[in-house]
């Protein structure tokens, strides 16, 4: 699995952007609020969620460890995919969701396109017991992976534990 991706901004849009890779363009799909971020021919650094079907391979990209660890966090409640995981992150940062999970709040993700009140509410319940403490902290919220200890292979091991459905907390320690 793709776990974290370093180069060159190829073509930056709302929804995606190409990084070339040492001659490699990889279309990576991102939330509104990391492509204001990046700009066409500047290097950036992405951590990357990879998502492998029968009919697609696709990756998605975050400015922030907490962006990602969020976002996978969301696809694990059935009924929500990609594409609304990624428009709530456009529209709210990982604290703001976890805040309103937190305060049992749904509302304010009513806010994200595609989200309505039931999402909402589903998310808010499912979520509530299960959301990792350190995105509940925001102490992941402005770390971009360039900032962490964290070794590239002990980011890969986190990741790979995480992809096959391990809390990230656990991995997390397990790799520590």
């Amino acid at each position: 699995m793709i776990a974290w991706l370093r180069g060159r901004c190829q073509t930056v849009a709302e929804d995606h952007v190409i990084v070339d890779v040492q001659g490699v363009g990889y279309l990576v799909q991102i939330s509104g609020r990391d492509a204001a971020e990046l700009n066409a021919g500047e290097e950036a650094e992405l951590q990357i969620f990879t998502v492998v079907r029968e009919d697609s391979f696709s990756l998605y990209g975050f400015r922030t460890l907490a962006a990602r660890e969020m976002f996978r966090t969301i696809l694990s409640i059935s009924g929500v995919g990609p594409k609304g995981a990624l428009a709530l992150l456009a529209a709210l940062s990982p604290a703001e969701i976890a805040r309103a999970i937190h305060d049992d709040q749904p509302k304010p993700l009513t806010v994200a396109k595609g989200i309505g009140k039931r999402t909402a509410e589903l998310i808010v319940v499912r979520l509530r017991e299960r959301l990792p403490p350190e995105l509940l902290s925001g102490a992941m919220e402005s770390s971009p992976a360039s900032h962490s200890p964290w070794t590239k292979p002990m980011r890969d091991a986190k990741s790979a534990l995480v992809n096959l459905g391990f809390r990230a907390a656990l991995a997390e320690r397990a790799v520590m």
